[in-house]
């Protein structure tokens, strides 16, 4: 396996939705072909920090709370075009963000999406020549106005951050619900061990991916070489906290699993189905709630290239540039046209991760140097929020560093 596919294949089953843009590696390699952005030259340090787990694959914040310097006041901005009658904190639609902090301190969040959570990842020693990844994650407290460390191996916020979905190990024979405020844990004993557990859009359901072992481990073959661990991905389970009812799908990995050990399920926007990246090709394979396999949805778009996805209206389509003006774009859905996101107030637009609403689009984005370049690189990035009919942005984190170095921070994107 060389270089360049095993940086593909091993972020593609370490990543979906906005945990980690899934086609990173696919842009990043990219670019050298295709923008006038910097060459990403894949180096063997920056392999063996991809591998290694490190890349760049959520109440309303008064004033008064500042950036990491202690100065700054977090961004509020209201971007609803009717405040008083759309969702968010007191009914509004409030843009808010920490634009001088990396990862943010207040809450990130714009429109209909929040970022309730963020995580950090190392890669350990396992046992032999096996490596791991290892999760820190990070949790938003409402009540402190800020993000706090949790001891747990995994967990999704629920809809509205006020609870979230836990596993204490990877993989678990349990999965807990806990309050953002603290209090007890609410367990639900599995059959089958999981790997991953996800809410539903309503906020009503737990989708578990079950594993017989750690999916998130690498072979070490020699220096700057390794190899995947074939998945042992057993099925998924839906469980109904407020009933108490929990049900088993068998569901084994098909293939190679596109070369990655993590093959973890995940719900369709209305959550009607279930989803899985299948092998070749990175196509979608989709499940109703009887485990049973359904037809591709005839709304859900033929190539997904940009992990933002469709707009919540359905109007626009996150995709990638058609020219070298810009790396990403949005396409009209009735139109057909292509708009490129082109650079703007500075920054260059990298990658499209999460819809606020039908207008506005979270981006990861570069510090422009000069007219086709960043600052320092392409890994040295913020998260933005993007008016795709104006191109105006709103900054909402300060930078990373380097997003390809262990320990670099990843958002999880909820709705609010």
């Amino acid at each position: 396996m060389t270089i360049d596919e095993l940086v593909r294949r091993t972020l593609h089953g370490w990543s979906e939705e906005a945990r980690v843009p899934a086609d990173l590696a696919s842009r990043a390699l990219g670019r050298r072909r295709r923008s006038r952005v910097r060459a990403f030259a894949v180096v063997a340090g920056a392999t063996a920090a991809v591998v290694a787990g490190a890349f760049a694959v959520p109440g309303l914040v008064a004033g008064g709370f500042s950036g990491s310097d202690g100065t700054a006041p977090a961004v509020a901005v209201a971007t609803g075009s009717d405040p008083s009658t759309a969702p968010g904190p007191a009914g509004t639609r409030e843009t808010l963000g920490d634009a001088d902090s990396a990862p943010p301190e207040t809450l990130v969040a714009a429109g209909d999406t929040a970022v309730y959570a963020y995580y950090t990842s190392m890669q350990e020693k396992a046992t032999g020549n096996r490596e791991v990844r290892r999760l820190t994650w990070y949790l938003y407290d409402g009540g402190a106005g800020t993000y706090r460390k949790t001891p747990w191996a995994w967990l999704d916020p629920a809809p509205g951050g006020e609870s979230a979905a836990v596993l204490e190990s990877i993989p678990a024979r349990r999965v807990g619900v806990v309050t953002v405020r603290g209090g007890d844990v609410r367990w639900f004993d599995l059959e089958h061990p999981a790997g991953a557990v996800s809410w539903s859009p309503d906020g009503t359901r737990l989708l578990v991916t079950n594993y017989d072992d750690d999916p998130d481990q690498v072979e070490v073959m020699g220096k700057d070489a390794w190899t995947v661990i074939p998945a042992a991905r057993t099925g998924f389970t839906l469980i109904d906290p407020a009933a108490g009812r929990q049900d088993f799908h068998p569901a084994a990995v098909e293939s190679d699993g596109g070369g990655a050990s993590r093959q973890d399920f995940f719900w369709n926007a209305d959550g009607t189905l279930i989803w899985e990246w299948t092998s070749p090709g990175r196509s979608k394979k989709f499940y109703g709630m009887d485990g049973v396999p359904r037809p591709v949805p005839p709304d859900e778009p033929v190539k997904r290239e940009q992990a933002a996805g469709l707009s919540p209206g359905g109007r626009w389509l996150a995709s990638n540039s058609p020219d070298r003006t810009a790396v990403t774009a949005v396409k009209d859905m009735k139109s057909g046209e292509v708009k490129p996101l082109r650079p703007v107030d500075g920054h260059w637009i990298e990658q499209l991760v999460a819809w606020a609403d039908d207008g506005h689009v979270i981006a990861w984005a570069c510090e422009l140097k000069g007219a086709d370049g960043c600052v320092k690189s392409e890994f040295r990035n913020r998260l933005l929020l993007v008016d795709v009919r104006g191109g105006a942005v709103v900054p909402l984190t300060g930078y990373r560093e380097n997003s390809l170095r262990p320990g670099a921070w990843a958002p999880v994107f909820s709705r609010r």
